[in-house]
């Protein structure tokens, strides 16, 4: 490919590299690189959106169908990877959870990439997971704490419950705050995420988002010492989403993401409501 040129766009040229990501939700501060072809007419094949976060510079990657993936990948991360030296940063992070299926692990594994860690996910009907809850909430409701409660994340900043997931790895500030806005794409539901608080102190967050008509539980926490009152807890926060639930929009089925410290609480709950477990899905990172 020796008409190919890598290089950062031209700001009338943004809106068509943004395009070839799709849906894919990109920070504010995300910096893009583009490749070109010049022949037989110039066209944009493939770009890169890399940013900070942390010890690492995180991307994302977009390449068209029918060309090289894996010397596109290559020459953009190779890229993003001075970019990342240059700014004292010295590990990349692919931003998108992978399966070992998924086209992009074998690009990143060719380039060097290794799992950093992995997350569970788990799947099962909606209208199984409403009875269970509801029947739990009957039988269990007088022992609920008279001075819990739960709110939709609608009428609270994110800054709320950093401070509650933080410990578990599950997402990272800047990303759970651009889920958070209303209207954000793809973004967390206003009305079915919500907080569950102990007077004014809140204890547990449970974070989801809809696509389709599947509802994608990222974040389920809570913090309690006791077990019993967790179980509690997390009921109080599944039953917010039954109250909130919108019959003219059906939710068909419920997704569960699990943190590497949450596995086997996030397994035995989604086993105990009549799910099935979906492949890992994995974080790979890159030393450069």
């Amino acid at each position: 490919m020796n008409d190919l040129i890598i290089r950062a766009p031209a700001s009338a040229e943004i809106p068509r590299v943004l395009h070839l990501f799709g849906q894919v939700r990109l920070p504010r501060q995300a910096q893009l690189l583009v490749a070109v072809r010049s022949r037989p007419v110039e066209r944009f094949v493939a770009a890169l959106a890399g940013w900070p976060e942390g010890e690492f510079a995180r991307f994302h990657l977009a390449i068209l169908p029918g060309l090289p993936p894996m010397e596109l990948a290559s020459l953009l991360i190779e890229e993003l990877a001075k970019f990342a030296r240059t700014g004292g940063l010295k590990k990349v992070m692919y931003a998108k959870l992978l399966t070992d299926d998924d086209k992009e692990t074998a690009l990143l594994r060719n380039n060097g990439f290794e799992i950093m860690r992995s997350e569970r996910f788990f799947n099962l009907p909606a209208a199984l997971a409403e009875s269970r809850v509801l029947h739990l909430l009957e039988k269990y409701r007088e022992q609920i704490p008279p001075d819990w409660h739960t709110e939709s994340i609608r009428y609270h900043p994110p800054e709320s419950v950093l401070d509650l997931i933080a410990p578990y790895r599950l997402m990272a500030r800047q990303e759970l705050q651009a889920y958070w806005e209303v209207g954000a794409q793809n973004g967390f539901d206003p009305d079915l995420s919500s907080i569950l608080f102990d007077r004014q102190q809140p204890l547990g967050t449970l974070l989801a988002r809809r696509s389709a008509d599947t509802l994608c539980y990222d974040i389920r926490v809570v913090r309690h010492p006791d077990p019993r009152l967790r179980a509690l807890g997390n009921l109080c926060l599944f039953h917010h989403c039954i109250k909130k639930h919108d019959l003219s929009n059906p939710v068909k089925s419920l997704q569960f993401r699990g943190g590497e410290q949450e596995h086997r609480e996030t397994a035995n709950l989604a086993f105990r409501m009549g799910g099935a477990e979906l492949p890992a899905r994995h974080v790979f990172t890159k030393t450069v």
